[in-house]
């Protein structure tokens, strides 16, 4: 299944990454979902029903963890369903952003301000990439360029072929 697509506008082009999605792996994030919600809304509960100041003060602790967790789930989900990267290539500048159903701000950066397009290498220990690679979070950046000496990643879960072709074009038009 070819995620990359191109669209060719009177300014320049267009190339969109649909996030990576995956049948079998979305339905087991559905039912964590599904669970990590009802089992933390049955916890917080308890919250209104406790006597103990110091047990009320523990679910609470416990409920900002929750409420992470359950908010990077939901973003990751909703990624993983409508996500896309879009790359406008124009004249003057660059313009790159995260759109979710087609929705989104793509933030422009100026041709002459940018390196070309690199690979970016696995760095860091086995369990930060094994964290990064998981279907549950939004990341694994292939490909990244430099705009005013700040990293921009992207190309999330793309294999190598699709990495290198896409950087090929991209730096075509450096």
């Amino acid at each position: 299944m070819n995620r990359i697509t191109e669209e060719k506008f009177e300014g320049g082009k267009l190339i969109k990454i649909r996030s990576y999605y995956d049948q079998s792996k979305q339905k087991m994030l559905d039912v964590w979902i599904l669970a990590w919600t009802l089992c933390g809304l049955a916890i917080l509960s308890q919250v209104f029903l406790t006597e103990d100041n110091d047990l009320r003060r523990m679910i609470l602790i416990f409920g900002a963890f929750w409420i992470y967790f359950e908010y990077v789930v939901v973003k990751a989900w909703r990624w993983r369903k409508g996500g896309e990267e879009q790359i406008f290539i124009g004249e003057e500048e660059i313009r790159y952003g995260r759109t979710y159903y087609n929705r989104g701000i793509l933030k422009p950066y100026r041709k002459d301000l940018l390196n070309k397009v690199r690979t970016i290498e696995n760095e860091g220990n086995s369990f930060a990439r094994a964290f990064a690679d998981s279907y549950w979070v939004i990341g694994g950046e292939k490909l990244a360029f430099v705009a005013a000496g700040k990293v921009i990643p992207f190309g999330m879960r793309l294999s190598e072929k699709e990495a290198d072709k896409l950087m090929k074009k991209i730096n075509n038009f450096f």
